[in-house]
Parts: structure tokens; C-alpha cells; sequence
């Protein structure tokens, strides 16, 4: 082990200072080597490349260290803790941080600590032994206040082929955590433009929520045209994203957050992106690049069959304009997340909506071979969601996670359905998992998160004026406008 991973605890009555022996545990052995993925363990190789730190994949390796660090990226990590739980010995401490780590109520019953937020400037203060932190939840004083740790942007690089360009998000979308947890920061353009110079391969990474809403995206956009490099991690606004950008864009299909399948749910959930709109972008890279990828979410607030009616227009319009190229549909079900507008919304899932996209994926199966080749890959099922609905609710010990996976093997069942399946299974969620009002009192009630803009309850009130107006009543959705 590299000496900058071997801690000294002090000794009370003088002699030799004994070394604490610290460790990452790899949840994910198989991702840890991906550069641009998503699920790349990126803090975690971070961390423990800077620091000297080993990162253990068996479980059974862990005996031999006295600090186990976890990077958690998203609740099914919870239950993977869970699964190795029994391997934390006598005397060693378990400290977990992360994208997932915001309701860290959930993992105090096996973590000593919990950090929440961005750790890079506080990492070195967690090896040395400080735990009193701003940001550190301690399970022993669960109601203490914890305020979720939003640092400046900074342009090291993450590993040798990435750095963050942009951190927060100005859209505010009620349903994503990024601007409620992150102030918008954008990376100074020419540190941005001087990696981009050095970096002697093609293929890098501009780390950023909504790539087209850098200031100076334009810019970057053409030097990596003019240096004939590509950036692998975008992630474009609609609105934002402009013909130039389409062009300069290389040969790797364009991302685009549609999100609601229909003009009106994405103005519920304030992704205003207009019918005609979202037509003429997709048309664009289509005619441009040959190939796009739209994330669309069901299950959100106020949604109905209708907007699923518009959503296969929208397929069936591509599909008769373009004589080729790759269209892929991505659906997820949506979460109400916690800090978030939508964390007073009760979640649901609706079997009649899954089986209308399965029905809809089965009928693109071999479209490729006719025209333009439209994909929508398996959403995930209604227990599976339910698994990650709930990390964030009730602690996910082994005994949870155990009739976590009992549920998934029963029958497809709806919101009521899973709920009383768990209490029969010994889970029981509290009342207000199905009854949420302005004085819920959530599990992570003790957790401030601020972003741009702290009242997250008067946007929630906001989607609940838009979800009781008659603005789209009996008016076809491409002759109207987008807020």
C-alpha cells in the first residue's frame, strides 16, 4: 500500500503511532476501468489514484483495513452494501459518500459516516481523521443538521481523459437533482479550451448536465472540430442546441433529455420544450449525424393516455420523414426524488403505460430494415423501481433487501400492490411514503440542499396550478407554444 494510504492514529501514553489502513470497495469491479460511462466509478478511481489508496473487489480482502470507503452511485448500491455487510469486523470503520448519498438515513444502520456531497477539497481532511464536518452525517445524531456540500467547479482532471465543465444546471427542472443540490458553475473557458489543446488522443470528456447551455459551448465546439477531437460525455438542451452544433458534432450519437412524452407534461415539469420544437432538433441531428437518442420519462405527475397518443406521432412523423438512420427511445420511470419540487409527490407506476411501450417496442423491432430504425429498450419494471423508490425512505438492511428480491419475483402489481406485498414480507414503509403534504416531515428532512433556488415547495406549488389549468384542453399540442 502507497504510504499516503496508511493513516496515523495518535497514542495516548507516547511510543510508535499505529498506521490506519485505508481501502475503497469496488461495488462494481466490471465498470471501474470505463472513461466517459455513466456508471464508472470515476470518484472513486479519482480518489483513490490521487491518494494511494487500493481499491478491494472481494469482500473478503476487506479484513486487513481499518477505514472502508464506498462511492455510491445510486440506491441498488444500497442493497449491494447490504449484501456484504456481514464482512465489516469488529473496530473497523465504514464511510460512504456519493451521488446516492443525500438520504444517507438509509445506509446509518451499517455506515459509521456518511459524507453528502462534493468531496474533492474535503477528502484529505477525511483520511487525516476529522469527522466533525459540515457535510458528514453521523448515524449516532441522526436529527443533527447535515447541509450538503456544493464546492467550487474545478478543472482537474478526473482521470486522464475528462474534467468538468459545468456543474448545476440553469433549467430547473423540477424532477432532476442537479439544480437543486448544485449552484451553476461553468469551468473557465480558456482552461477548458487549454485541455482540449494538450490532450494528445481524440476522444475526450467535458464533464457537463446540459452540454449546448455552456456560454462559450459555440467555441469549444469548433476548436474541437478544428482539432479534430470529440467529446464523449454530452448531454444536449433542445432549446440550446443549435445547427452549428450539429454539424461540428462527430461521428457518436447526440443525447437530448425530451423527457414527457407529450408537449404538455414536459411544461408540467418545466422541460418547456414545444412539439415543434422537439420535431425540428430531432429532424436536424437526423439529417445531420444520422442518429440521436432521446431520454423520455412515464410515470410523471397529471400523465395520461393522450400524451402517449402524441409521443407515437412524434415516432410515426420521423419515421415517415427519415429513409434511414437510428433513432433510440429511452424510457425510465420516474422517481420523486428527495430534494427536489417532486419529493411531495406520491410515486406511482402504471402497468398499462409499460405495456403500451413494450407493445410500441415490439412493433420497431426491424424497422431498421424498412426505413429510418426506431429503438425503445426495456424500462425497468415496476418492482425494480420500487426497490430504488424505497432506498431512499427506510434503512436497506440485509432483511430489506432480501424482500426487496422476493417481491421482484412475484407478478407485475401497481403502487397499493407492492406496498402491502413489503408489509407482508415484514417491510413496512411510513404513512408518509403514501401521503405527502408541506408539513411531511421526510427522512432526510435534516439535510439542506440550496442550488439555485432553495424553494423547492413553491415550484411544487407551481406544478400543481399548471396541473389543474385547462391551458392544453381540447388544443392539439403542435399549434401551441411552450412556456
Amino acid at each position: 500500500m502507497s504510504a499516503r494510504g496508511r493513516l496515523q492514529l495518535p497514542l495516548l501514553f507516547g511510543g510508535r503511532a499505529k498506521e490506519k489502513r485505508a481501502c475503497f470497495f469496488s461495488l462494481h469491479p466490471k465498470n471501474k476501468a470505463g472513461k466517459f460511462s455513466a456508471y464508472a466509478p470515476k470518484a472513486m478511481t479519482y480518489f483513490a489514484t490521487k491518494y494511494g489508496l487500493p481499491i478491494v473487489e472481494r469482500p473478503e480482502d476487506l479484513a486487513g483495513f481499518d477505514l472502508v470507503l464506498f462511492s455510491l452511485h445510486c440506491f441498488r448500491d444500497f442493497y449491494l452494501v447490504a449484501d456484504i455487510a456481514s464482512h465489516k469486523r469488529p473496530g473497523q470503520e465504514w464511510l460512504a459518500g456519493g451521488n446516492a448519498c443525500a438520504t444517507p438515513a438509509s445506509l446509518g444502520w451499517i455506515m459509521d459516516y456518511v459524507f453528502v456531497g462534493d468531496c474533492r477539497e474535503s477528502f484529505p481532511r477525511i483520511l487525516a481523521g476529522e469527522r466533525e464536518m459540515s457535510g458528514m452525517y453521523d448515524p449516532r445524531f441522526p436529527d443533527r443538521p447535515i447541509f450538503y456540500v456544493d464546492e467550487k467547479l474545478s478543472t482537474e482532471r478526473i482521470n486522464p481523459a475528462l474534467i468538468e465543465m459545468q456543474k448545476g444546471c440553469p433549467r430547473r427542472c423540477i424532477f432532476c437533482i442537479h439544480p437543486w443540490r448544485h449552484r451553476t458553475q461553468h469551468a473557465p473557458q480558456e482552461e477548458v479550451e487549454e485541455f482540449i489543446r494538450t490532450f494528445p488522443k481524440r476522444r475526450l470528456g467535458l464533464m457537463a448536465n446540459s452540454t449546448s447551455d455552456v456560454p462559450y459551448y459555440d467555441e469549444i465546439s469548433a476548436l474541437l472540430a478544428a482539432q479534430n477531437k470529440q467529446n464523449m460525455t454530452v448531454s444536449f438542451a433542445m432549446q440550446s442546441f443549435t445547427e452549428e452544433m450539429a454539424k461540428e458534432r462527430g461521428g457518436a450519437d447526440m443525447l437530448f433529455g425530451a423527457e414527457g412524452a407529450s408537449e404538455r407534461l414536459r411544461w408540467i415539469v418545466n422541460k418547456p420544450i414545444a412539439r415543434a420544437e422537439l420535431r425540428e432538433k430531432v429532424d436536424l441531428c437526423l439529417r445531420e449525424r444520422g442518429q440521436i437518442r432521446l431520454i423520455y420519462q412515464f410515470n410523471f405527475p397529471g400523465e395520461e393516455p393522450a400524451d402517449f397518443d402524441e409521443f407515437e406521432e412524434d415516432v410515426a412523423y420521423w419515421r415517415a420523414r427519415h429513409t434511414k438512420g437510428q433513432l433510440a427511445l429511452t424510457f425510465i420511470p420516474n422517481q420523486p426524488n428527495a430534494h427536489t419540487p417532486l419529493q411531495w409527490i406520491t410515486p406511482r407506476y402504471s402497468l398499462d403505460t409499460q405495456a403500451r411501450l413494450t407493445a410500441l417496442r415490439t412493433s420497431l423491432i426491424g424497422s431498421g430494415k424498412t426505413g429510418l430504425g426506431a429503438f425503445i429498450p426495456t424500462p425497468l419494471g415496476p418492482q425494480r423501481w420500487m426497490a430504488q423508490v424505497i432506498a431512499e425512505w427506510i434503512p436497506i438492511t440485509p432483511a430489506v433487501t432480501a424482500a426487496v428480491r422476493r417481491l421482484e419475483k412475484m407478478p407485475k402489481m401497481e403502487l397499493p400492490g407492492m406496498v402491502a406485498a413489503l408489509d407482508s414480507l415484514g417491510v413496512t414503509l411510513p404513512p408518509a411514503f403514501l401521503k405527502r403534504d408541506r408539513d411531511t416531515v421526510f427522512p432526510w428532512a435534516n439535510v439542506t440542499t440550496t442550488g439555485d433556488q432553495a424553494n423547492k415547495w413553491r415550484e411544487f406549488e407551481r406544478m400543481q396550478r399548471k396541473l389543474a389549468s385547462d391551458r392544453y384542453l381540447g388544443v392539439p399540442a403542435a399549434t401551441t407554444e411552450a412556456a
